[in-house]
């Protein structure tokens, strides 16, 4: 994780991150706007917005038009790439973590049912994805509830799982994180935590 950057469930606001927040400001005021009018729609603290912006010029997606500070800067969106942010770096570049996870979050909603041979075979069309990182995924959403098991695994048998039908909470796959738990950006919130578990 960058320095200074919070644990997603932490920065997401109503379902959204700063990113997206930020790249929806951007694109209603696409034709001319200040990294001032930019954060006060965002509601996103200055340094935030500065850098995403800073990321945007560098990949080419926002231009400035006039001004030498950054603060009195004038730009505009000149690569509108649709409703979702672009996922790069701070020099623009495509990030390419998560991508696995997003392949097979959208594999899943279009195969439905799965081994995680499958799983990791169709996601790396996207990004090269090993049998394990399939393998955990999966176990991961069976705790959170979003696949059920289909058949259990045995000795030259993957077990397989199935989507739960009504849990495609949207596009953006839920996300295992280190401290154990599982957060769903489509809803804003944590659908499933180990320490919450070990409580009960």
């Amino acid at each position: 994780m960058a320095a200074g950057r919070k644990q997603i469930h932490l920065e997401m606001q109503g379902g959204k991150g700063n990113r997206q927040r930020i790249w929806e400001a951007i694109r209603a005021n696409a034709q001319g706007f200040s990294a001032y009018v930019v954060a006060r729609h965002a509601n996103c603290h200055d340094e935030t917005v500065r850098s995403y912006l800073q990321a945007l010029i560098n990949g080419k997606y926002v231009e400035v038009l006039s001004g030498g500070q950054f603060e009195t800067q004038e730009l505009r969106l000149i690569k509108d790439v649709g409703a979702e942010a672009p996922s790069i770096t701070r020099k623009g570049k495509p990030i390419t973590a998560g991508k696995g996870t997003e392949a097979m979050w959208r594999t899943l909603r279009i195969l439905g049912e799965v081994d995680a041979d499958e799983l990791a075979q169709q996601a790396s069309v996207v990004v090269s994805t090993a049998r394990w990182t399939a393998r955990s995924y999966l176990k991961w959403l069976h705790r959170a509830g979003y696949v059920q098991e289909v058949s259990k695994g045995k000795p030259g048998r993957l077990a397989r799982y199935r989507l739960v039908p009504g849990k495609y909470t949207g596009p953006r796959p839920p996300m295992i994180q280190r401290i154990g738990q599982v957060f769903d950006p489509n809803l804003g919130a944590v659908v499933y935590s180990q320490s919450a578990e070990v409580d009960q």
